[in-house]
C-alpha cells in the first residue's frame, strides 16, 4: 500500500509539473511582446523625430527661389545668410542674379557667402559684379582675397586683365599672392609679359616665384595639349536643355 500511495503521489507531482511546464510558454509572448512594443515605440520616437527635424528645416529653408529671394530681404543678417545657401545649394541659374545681388548686402557674412558661392558654381555672369566689388574702396582687404578666388575658380578670361591691373596697387603680400593665384586660372596669353616683369622687379622671393609659376601654368594652358575648359554650370545646364530640345551647341 506504501508503495501504491508512493506511485500515486509521484504521479501528481509530475502531473503538476508538466501543467506548469505547459502553462509557461504562453507567459513569454506577453513578455516579448512587450519588449518588442517598447523597442517599437522607440525606433517610432526616432522616426517621428527625424520627420520633425526635416520639417522643421523645410520651414526654415523655405521651398522655392521665390521665397529664398523675399529672405534675402530680411532684417536678420542670419536670415539672408540661410537665404543666399538655400539658393545656391538649388543649383538652378536663375538663382545667379539673386546671389550677385547679395554681394551688395551690408552684412559681410551675407557678402562673403553670395561670393563664394558664385565662384563654386563658376557662374561667369558674375565676373563684372565681382570685379567692380574688387575695386571698391569700403571693400576690405578679407573681402577681396574671397574675390580674387571665386574669380579664379569661376575662371572667365574676361578677369585677367583687371586682376593684372589691381596687382599694380599698393597691396599686402597675402592679397598679391591671392591675386596671382588667380590670375594663374583666367589669365591668357596678354598677361606673360607683365608676369614676367613682375617675377623680375618684385622684391618678395615668394612672390616671385608665384608670378614665374603662375606664367608656366597659363603657357602650358593655352598649349594645343592642354584639356579644354569644362563649362560652367550655367553654361552646363543650358547645353543639356538644347541637347533635349534636339538643337547643337554653338
Amino acid at each position: 500500500m506504501r508503495w501504491m500511495r508512493s506511485v500515486q503521489w509521484y504521479s501528481v507531482f509530475i502531473a503538476v509539473a508538466v501543467s506548469c511546464v505547459s502553462i509557461s510558454p504562453a507567459l513569454y509572448p506577453s513578455f516579448s511582446h512587450a519588449q518588442f512594443t517598447s523597442q517599437g515605440e522607440q525606433v517610432g520616437s526616432q522616426l517621428s523625430g527625424d520627420r520633425v527635424r526635416d520639417r522643421m528645416s523645410r520651414q526654415k529653408k523655405g521651398g522655392s527661389i521665390k521665397e529664398w529671394v523675399r529672405r534675402l530681404e530680411n532684417d536678420r543678417p542670419e536670415t539672408r545668410v540661410e537665404a543666399v545657401k538655400s539658393l545656391g545649394d538649388s543649383k538652378d541659374p536663375k538663382a545667379i542674379e539673386h546671389i550677385m545681388s547679395a554681394t551688395a548686402d551690408v552684412d559681410i557674412r551675407v557678402k562673403v557667402k553670395a561670393i563664394e558661392y558664385l565662384g563654386n558654381l563658376r557662374a561667369t555672369d558674375a565676373t563684372p559684379v565681382l570685379i567692380q566689388q574688387l575695386f571698391l574702396r569700403d571693400t576690405g582687404a578679407g573681402v577681396k582675397q574671397k574675390i580674387l578666388v571665386a574669380l579664379g575658380k569661376i575662371g572667365d578670361p574676361r578677369g585677367a586683365e583687371p586682376i593684372m591691373e589691381f596687382l599694380k596697387r599698393q597691396l599686402d603680400l597675402q592679397t598679391k599672392a591671392v591675386a596671382l593665384f588667380a590670375l594663374r586660372d583666367v589669365g591668357n596669353d596678354r598677361l606673360l609679359a607683365f608676369l614676367d616683369t613682375f617675377s623680375q622687379r618684385e622684391p618678395s622671393p615668394k612672390l616671385q616665384q608665384l608670378a614665374a609659376d603662375a606664367a608656366v601654368n597659363i603657357r602650358h594652358r593655352l598649349s594645343p595639349e592642354s584639356a579644354p575648359v569644362v563649362p560652367t554650370f550655367v553654361k552646363q545646364v543650358e547645353l543639356r536643355e538644347k541637347m533635349e530640345r534636339g538643337e547643337k551647341p554653338e
